[in-house]
C-alpha cells in the first residue's frame, strides 16, 4: 500500500534476478475498499478495519511523499486528479453511448485458437 516500498522491493527484485539469474518472489499487500459487487453488503468487516485501511490509502501516502519532498506540490497533484477524473469521465460517457457489441464478439480473444499451420 506504500508506493515507494513497492518501488525500493522490485527494484532489489530485478537488480537480484539479473546479479543471480533466478527468480524472485514479491508478496504485496493490498485492500479492496468496496463489497465484491453492488450487492455486497460488506457485513464481513468492520468501519474501523476499513478505517485503518483507509489511513494507508496508497495515493494519499504518496500524494504526502511528493509534497514533503518537494516533488510536488499540493495545487499541481490537485491538477492531475482533476485531469484524471475528466478523463475517466469521458471514458465512461464513450463507453455508455457506444453501441452493443455483436454477440459473435463475445468469446473472441477469450482462449487461444489452434491454427493447423
Amino acid at each position: 500500500m506504500d508506493v515507494m516500498k513497492v518501488y525500493e522491493a522490485a527494484k532489489e527484485a530485478i537488480d537480484y534476478v539479473r546479479k543471480e539469474g533466478q527468480p524472485y518472489f514479491l508478496e504485496i499487500d493490498t485492500y479492496r475498499y468496496q463489497g465484491h459487487s453492488m450487492g455486497d453488503p460488506e457485513r464481513y468487516r468492520s468501519r474501523d478495519e476499513v478505517k485503518k485501511w483507509h489511513e494507508k490509502d496508497p495515493i494519499g501516502v504518496f500524494n504526502k511523499y511528493l509534497i514533503e519532498n518537494k516533488i510536488a506540490s499540493a495545487k499541481k497533484l490537485g491538477e492531475i486528479e482533476a485531469s484524471v477524473e475528466e478523463e475517466v469521465a469521458k471514458s465512461i460517457e464513450f463507453a455508455e453511448t457506444s453501441p452493443e457489441p455483436d454477440m459473435d464478439e463475445l468469446f473472441k480473444h477469450v482462449y487461444v485458437e489452434e491454427t493447423n499451420a
